[in-house]
C-alpha cells in the first residue's frame, strides 16, 4: 500500500505531539501512561509468489516480505511494508509506506487512510494511492470486507487515475484452526481495463504462525493467469 516521506513526516509529528503532551500535563506516571497508549506490530511472509490484485509482481517466483506498524488507541495508525519483486525500473523491492484511521461505527469495522507506493532504487515510479473499507460478520462466524482503492492522475502512473473496488468473505471450519477466505474485485483506469481478480483459498492458523494455500486467477494474460499460491507468515 503507498505514501512515504510527507506521511513519515506527519506521523513523527504525531507521535511526538502526542508523547509531549502527555509528559507536559502530569508527572513521569502519566508520560508512561501516555506511551502505553501506543503499539508495535510486525509482520513476516514467505511466498510461492507476489500477487498483488491478482497480478504477479514477482514473476511467480518465491517473494520475502514483511512490515510493521505503531498504533494508538485512538484508532490511528502508521505502518509499512515491504516485498522481494522481480527487477522493475532497476529496483528489485517494493516498499510501502501508509497512514490511517481505524474505528468501530455500532457492528461494523472502517478503515480509512492513504499510502505510497515506492521502488528504492528506481526514479519516478512511486504513486499514491486513498483507501477505504467497511467491514462486519454475519451470524458471528462469516466475516467480510468491502473497500475501495484509488489513485488520482499522477505522473508516475501516465496521468490517468484508476479505481479497485473489492468484497472479501472468511470463515473458520468448524472447530477446526482452519479457515476458507475468498476476494473478488474489479479495477479499471491506470493499472488496468475493465479488470477483474479472485482468489479462493485456506489457511490453517497456530500461535502466531499461519500457513496458507489460495487458487488466484484475472481476466489477464500473462502474469494475470490462473496459478496456486503457498505460503507460510508469522504475526508479532
Amino acid at each position: 500500500m503507498p505514501t512515504k516521506s510527507f506521511l513519515t513526516v506527519k506521523k513523527s509529528l504525531f507521535l511526538g505531539a502526542t508523547l509531549l503532551a502527555g509528559a507536559a500535563v502530569a508527572p513521569a506516571a502519566s508520560a508512561q501512561d501516555s506511551a502505553s497508549a501506543f503499539s508495535l506490530s510486525a509482520n513476516a511472509a514467505l511466498v510461492t509468489d507476489y500477487r498483488f490484485r491478482g497480478l504477479s509482481l514477482s514473476d511467480k517466483d518465491m517473494a520475502f516480505q514483511g512490515g510493521f506498524d505503531v498504533s494508538h488507541e485512538s484508532g490511528f495508525y502508521i505502518g509499512t511494508w515491504g516485498s522481494s519483486i522481480e527487477s522493475y525500473a532497476g529496483s528489485e523491492l517494493e516498499l510501502d509506506i501508509y497512514a490511517g484511521y481505524a474505528s468501530q461505527i455500532g457492528d461494523l469495522s472502517t478503515d480509512i487512510g492513504v499510502l505510497a507506493y515506492t521502488y528504492p532504487g528506481s526514479s519516478d515510479t512511486y504513486y499514491v494511492e486513498l483507501y477505504g473499507s467497511v467491514g462486519g460478520t454475519i451470524q458471528e462466524t462469516v466475516s467480510w470486507t468491502a473497500g475501495a482503492a484509488y489513485v488520482w492522475d499522477q505522473d508516475n502512473v501516465g496521468g490517468t487515475d484508476n479505481i479497485y473496488l473489492y468484497l472479501d468473505g472468511s470463515m473458520p471450519l468448524g472447530e477446526t484452526p482452519f479457515s476458507l477466505a475468498g476476494h473478488v474485485a474489479y479495477e479499471d483506469g491506470a493499472f488496468g481495463n475493465d479488470k477483474w481478480d479472485w482468489n479462493l483459498g485456506v489457511s490453517y492458523a497456530f500461535e502466531q504462525f499461519e500457513l496458507s494455500v489460495s487458487y488466484v486467477d484475472t481476466n489477464v494474460s500473462g502474469i494475470g493467469s490462473a496459478g496456486v499460491v503457498a505460503g507460510i507468515s508469522a504475526s508479532f
